[in-house]
């Protein structure tokens, strides 16, 4: 063997600084034909546990200085077994005869063999090394000197692997859940549609036929029903709206000045019903989708007019502050306010606070504003007190591809 300090300091450059600068695979395949070629060994496997039980499975496997297919094996009657989640195990010769039932040591013709555990930070086995050689072991102890420097940088190599498979894993599943939740949403409302209008129909008809022929009850009746088809079909629609965010348009640069003026526009009967009056700031150029960013502006205009005391007029206030990675918008208003622990419900859908004889409504606008400040980089949130008015804020990414 190679002198042995100038092995602990090879060993130690190696964990340090060259095997943070390779791939996750380079590195095991560097490092085990670094143990192979520096302990003399003929085999270094390092192994994780596998999915399947009792067996584990090659992270990188070397044979002779040749790195070769990644394999799995189970633990049962192999020295391994008495490595994983247990201890370091040393058999300097006779391995064969000691593990009999173990088919591979007598495909390697191995002699003998040395293994050492590999632990997570919580202290869980999640794999280990082993390292064995067709003539009997003369230095263990500086063998295992050795693996023990590497043992734990290799555990830590494998958890972070394990985390991020784990992650990617769940990301997958979320976005196949979103994916099937969004179509659900589309389907259930866009098939809601033919019934409800097949409902309003009759209910009209039967109100045409009928006019003057009810009593009091049964025009109420009438009345409830008409009520609530057109609430559901609001509903419906809402929903529709929530499910094709994102979906409706490319990625461009937008003035929200001149969206701003297409807003105003679209609701100027509004504006001018409730002699509303608001003020804009020049607002910047920023990369979104337009027709959401322009749901977006409207929602909150559109609420700010209506969540107001009826002998009040509405004055809201539209500016936009540059941070260093984003826009960050404000809607000011000076409407009945929100009370501290309902900052965070406005923002679910279907969540109301008011009764909707009083302000009416559906419940999903505030829930397509966030779904939009989401779609681009950005968050949403309310800064507000009861009686005191809102400030509506949103922020916008500048990063151009989201």
């Amino acid at each position: 063997m190679n002198d042995y300090k100038k092995l602990v300091d090879d060993t130690l450059f190696f964990i340090a600084q060259k095997g943070w600068t390779i791939n996750e695979s380079s590195f095991y395949d560097s490092l085990a034909m670094f143990l192979s070629e520096n302990l003399e060994m003929a085999y270094v496997l390092i192994d994780r546990i596998s999915d399947k039980e009792g067996n584990v499975e090659t992270i990188t496997f070397v044979d002779s200085g040749v790195v070769k297919t990644n394999i799995s094996y189970p633990l049962l009657n192999t020295p391994c077994e008495n490595v994983v989640g247990k201890s370091l195990c040393v058999y300097t010769s006779n391995v064969q005869m000691l593990f009999p039932e173990d088919d591979m040591l007598a495909q390697m013709k191995a002699e003998s063999y040395i293994g050492i555990p590999l632990w997570d930070s919580k202290g869980q086995a999640i794999g280990l090394i082993a390292l064995l050689d067709t003539k009997p072991i003369t230095n263990a102890s500086e063998i295992e000197t050795i693996l023990q420097i590497v043992a734990v940088r290799v555990a830590h190599e494998i958890e972070r692997n394990n985390f991020e498979q784990a992650l990617i894993a769940k990301n997958k599943a979320l976005e196949r859940q979103n994916k099937e939740l969004e179509q659900f949403t589309y389907i259930a409302s866009h098939d809601l549609q033919e019934p409800l209008r097949t409902l309003t129909s009759i209910n009209q008809l039967f109100q045409d036929e009928y006019k003057g022929r009810l009593d009091e009850r049964g025009n109420t009746y009438l009345k409830f029903i008409n009520e609530s088809a057109n609430r559901m079909q609001k509903l419906v629609k809402g929903l529709l709206d929530y499910s094709k965010i994102g979906k409706l348009g490319d990625l461009i640069e937008i003035d929200c000045n001149e969206v701003l003026r297409e807003v105003l526009l679209d609701i100027s009967l509004s504006i001018k019903e409730n002699n509303a009056k608001i003020i804009i700031e020049d607002l910047p150029i920023v990369k979104g989708y337009r027709t959401e960013l322009r749901q977006l502006f409207q929602n909150l205009i559109v609420n700010a007019m209506k969540f107001i005391d009826k002998d009040t007029a509405p004055e809201i206030d539209i500016s936009a502050k540059e941070l260093d990675q984003e826009w960050l918008f404000s809607i000011k208003d000076n409407g009945i306010g929100i009370d501290q622990k309902d900052k965070e419900k406005i923002f679910v859908i279907f969540k109301r606070l008011h009764n909707r004889n009083n302000y009416e409504g559906t419940g999903i606008g505030l829930s397509n504003c966030k779904k939009i400040a989401e779609l681009h980089g950005g968050n949403i949130w309310v800064n507000s007190k009861l009686f005191e008015g809102s400030t509506f804020y949103f922020t916008i990414t500048k990063t151009k591809n989201l």
